[in-house]
């Protein structure tokens, strides 16, 4: 059974839909410094339950999804249906994918390219994502760094991530720094009337350098330009710096 299965009844309720809403509504300022179109057709990448598929669509853009999870999947179709919203799901691996049409924009959310523990994979997602996109097109997405990983997530190591009368969850983390991955174990409970149920996942996480993630992309057809410590403000990239937000765009 792959991660998100029964964690994405949980990964709905908390604060993971809004990050991705957030995102949906820092765009368009962005959008006009890199001259990128305000609507268009959208790829989005392990688009998980569907929020940022489903806001950028109420802004009018033409959306598809992707992701591994049919359970995540299912609760994006019932998003989009409830909402009144076309998204086109689809169940895929981002390292190997096939959409019908190029797409003017591919974007990938919430560090989701660092579930991609090779290089390889990375690249292989990359080489991908260039071949769905139209000539000129963008590709934006966050990663965790190494400092975010390997220092942030070890700050706390063990701590509540939500707690409601129904629901606990809890999340613990490490990280080998000779595989140079981390490792987070989410545990919850769910109330039923007088019984709490106990789930458990573990995820693993890999982050790499901003040097090799831009030649693979430029590897893969691409053109590096530029990566944030904050995509809020825009700032560059801090040796302290726990995401970075990187834009490439494909060769005209």
């Amino acid at each position: 059974m792959t991660v998100y299965h029964h964690f994405a009844q949980v990964y709905a309720r908390g604060y993971y839909p809004e990050f991705s809403q957030a995102l949906a509504g820092l765009l368009p300022g962005i959008f006009e410094q890199y001259e990128i179109p305000k609507t268009g057709s959208l790829l989005d990448l392990a688009c998980g339950e569907g929020s940022f598929a489903l806001e950028m669509a109420k802004k009018g853009w033409q959306v598809a999804g992707i992701d591994q999870s049919e359970e995540m999947l299912r609760l994006a179709r019932h998003r989009a249906t409830e909402s009144g919203v076309q998204i086109d799901f689809k169940l895929q691996d981002m390292r190997d994918f096939a959409i019908d049409d190029q797409v003017d924009l591919v974007t990938c959310w919430f560090d989701s390219l660092n579930y991609l523990l090779r290089i390889e994979d990375v690249q292989s997602a990359f080489t991908k994502v260039q071949q769905a996109l139209k000539p000129g097109g963008w590709f934006i997405f966050d990663m965790n760094t190494i400092y975010g990983l390997a220092v942030d997530w070890q700050k706390q190591k063990c701590y509540v991530q939500q707690e409601t009368d129904d629901l606990l969850e809890l999340h613990q983390t490490t990280y080998d720094f000779e595989k140079r991955m981390a490792t987070m174990r989410i545990t919850w409970f769910v109330r039923n009337e007088l019984i709490w149920q106990k789930y458990e996942e573990i995820h693993f996480e890999r982050a790499y350098s901003v040097e090799k993630v831009k030649n693979a992309l430029v590897a893969a057809g691409f053109s590096f330009e530029n990566a944030y410590g904050s995509l809020r403000n825009l700032t560059p990239v801090k040796q302290d710096s726990s995401r970075v937000w990187i834009f490439a765009q494909k060769k005209a």
